[in-house]
């Protein structure tokens, strides 16, 4: 989507068959599926109201590969951001590839393709990252956001407002928006709550008002990375009370795609059908050779293979995974998850307006 508008900007044929356009700003909006979108109703008003388009986001449905994918034009399978927490096998390292880097340059080291942001410079358009002044010197975004100039802003309204200004100068530049707010509400109190879809109204509000000051020769995106899904805590399953003993190396990924590194591997099939006997039809359990086969993937590049897990358990019904000698009393706190094959979690909107 990313590269669209920068295709737009240039006035290029692009993915999304956006019209050319002098600016575009493109509004990632985390967290906000299309299933969520549509369920709060009258809370998004006016984003409810636009065409959107059916649109998809790369497994597993979690922001580290998301916008990763979105800020190189590149697949998780070549990029090497493979999900939200992976081990390193090449020195058995535990790697959390949002928030995990030690600085921006291990970032920038980790993923080497370049940046949307570098080809929007070397077309000789202005690119601006307008985001929360903490992310601007982090290693997630020295992998995906590198180049073009950060605009650190904390407050929502005030980043709307800063992309509103930028709008209006005559030069030919690329706009990323992000908002976070609403992906962390929905995993501390959950997409149906109170808290939630008064920040949505919110949101809802902002891109109604900046669409309506919009210029003839702008245009604007509105998309997200990934949906959420609400899960109670009785639903919580503990593969630790599945498998009994010392077999995992790691277990990372999201809480609803369990990556299982195993340190016999030998042990698979032995440990799948445990897992399948247990879990029964609320989990699939999967490995990255069928996951490859059903289309999720496509072949890996070396650095993604070297990252990818022997079993991956993927939440199919309202369940949310955990293994609790690996997982953070904090993340078993979460009232919403994402991660999964589900409609809830891969499907996004595609809204454009200007065009």
């Amino acid at each position: 989507m990313l590269i669209s508008a920068l295709n737009s900007v240039i006035g290029v044929d692009n993915p999304l068959a956006l019209a050319s356009k002098r600016s575009v700003c493109v509004i990632l909006i985390d967290g906000l599926g299309a299933h969520n979108l549509k369920g709060a109703g009258a809370h998004a008003s006016f984003m409810n109201s636009m065409p959107s388009e059916p649109a998809m986001c790369w497994f597993p449905a979690t922001t580290a590969t998301s916008i990763t994918s979105f800020a190189t034009s590149s697949s998780p399978w070549s990029n090497g951001f493979l999900g939200y927490q992976v081990l390193d096998r090449s020195n058995s390292k535990q790697m959390n590839l949002l928030s995990g880097w030690s600085d921006f340059a291990s970032g920038q080291e980790y993923q080497k393709l370049p940046t949307v942001a570098e080809q929007a410079l070397s077309s000789n358009v202005l690119f601006h990252t307008i985001a929360p002044a903490a992310y601007e010197r982090s290693g997630f975004t020295g992998a995906t956001m590198r180049g073009g100039s950060f605009h650190g802003v904390n407050g929502i309204e005030d980043r709307f407002n800063r992309a509103k200004q930028l709008l209006s100068d005559t030069t030919s530049k690329v706009i990323y928006l992000y908002i976070p707010e609403l992906d962390q509400i929905a995993h501390s109190q959950g997409c149906g709550s109170t808290a939630w879809l008064n920040q949505l109204e919110q949101v809802d509000s902002l891109v109604r008002v900046l669409s309506g000051n919009l210029a003839k020769t702008a245009g604007l995106v509105v998309t997200a990375d990934h949906g959420v899904v609400d899960v109670p805590k009785e639903s919580h399953i503990y593969l630790d009370e599945i498998v009994s003993g010392d077999h995992f190396e790691f277990v990372g990924g999201d809480t609803r795609a369990l990556y299982l590194y195993l340190k016999d591997p030998s042990n698979v099939s032995k440990i799948r059908t445990l897992l399948e006997e247990k879990l029964g039809d609320t989990c699939y359990i999967t490995t990255t050779e069928e996951l490859t086969s059903a289309g999720y993937w496509q072949s890996l590049d070396p650095i993604s293979m070297n990252v990818s897990p022997d079993l991956m358990v993927l939440a199919k019904k309202k369940v949310a995974l955990y293994h609790r000698d690996f997982a953070k009393s904090k993340s078993m706190q979460m009232v919403g998850h994402h991660g999964s094959i589900s409609s809830e979690e891969l499907a996004i909107p595609l809204i454009k307006i200007g065009f």
